[in-house]
């Protein structure tokens, strides 16, 4: 946590809507009453499948003054393993870093600091056993965001209830919180 203010990025594939994931989370943080909270994406030239990154960064007691990318997060949410073959992302895993990943098995830490925590969920079988997809695939952020809720204690069900309410209506409340129990209840510490 560097100065009081903890940092968190989001490694997706482009389309698993991690970009929406770290704009949540940042709501998420600030109605649950954090201090300050911004979602940082890097938009670019990405296309659908390309690896993206996206940050935000919360604080409990003071104002966030710097906007720029997450170097040394103190948690990471992996929405797809095969990113960890990639050394830009396996590299910003530091020591003490906490991983949310999306996995149904366990992950080879074997090149990964030895001072880690790494949590798994589930949100690819989620998604489809929910029939939560779009035509690209499983909308991944909202059971991702289940999942950190629960690993952290930052916000709660109630919370993520109340947000995506007012971000996606009534209508589809009930199917993202459906996502979002799942994978808060299933989310264990590998």
């Amino acid at each position: 946590m560097a100065n009081g203010i903890i940092e968190i990025s989001f490694a997706a594939r482009g389309g698993q809507t991690a970009v929406t994931a770290s704009q949540l989370l940042a709501q998420f943080a600030y109605d649950k009453g954090f201090k300050d909270a911004i979602a940082i994406p890097i938009i670019g030239a990405e296309r659908r499948g390309a690896p993206i990154w996206a940050f935000t960064k919360i604080s409990k007691n003071k104002m966030i003054k710097t906007y720029d990318s997450v170097v040394n997060p103190n948690y990471m949410l992996i929405f797809d393993t095969s990113l960890l073959e990639i050394p830009n992302i396996r590299n910003s895993i530091k020591e003490g870093t906490i991983l949310l990943i999306n996995s149904n098995k366990p992950i080879d830490n074997t090149n990964l600091p030895k001072n880690i925590k790494i949590y798994l969920v589930d949100a690819t079988k989620i998604c489809i056993d929910n029939s939560f997809m779009l035509s690209s695939g499983p909308i991944l952020n909202i059971p991702m965001l289940g999942a950190f809720g629960k690993i952290t204690g930052f916000y709660d069900l109630e919370v993520m209830e109340n947000i995506i309410r007012d971000e996606f209506g009534e209508k589809r409340l009930s199917k993202n919180m459906k996502v979002a129990k799942d994978a808060f209840n299933s989310v264990k510490e590998e």
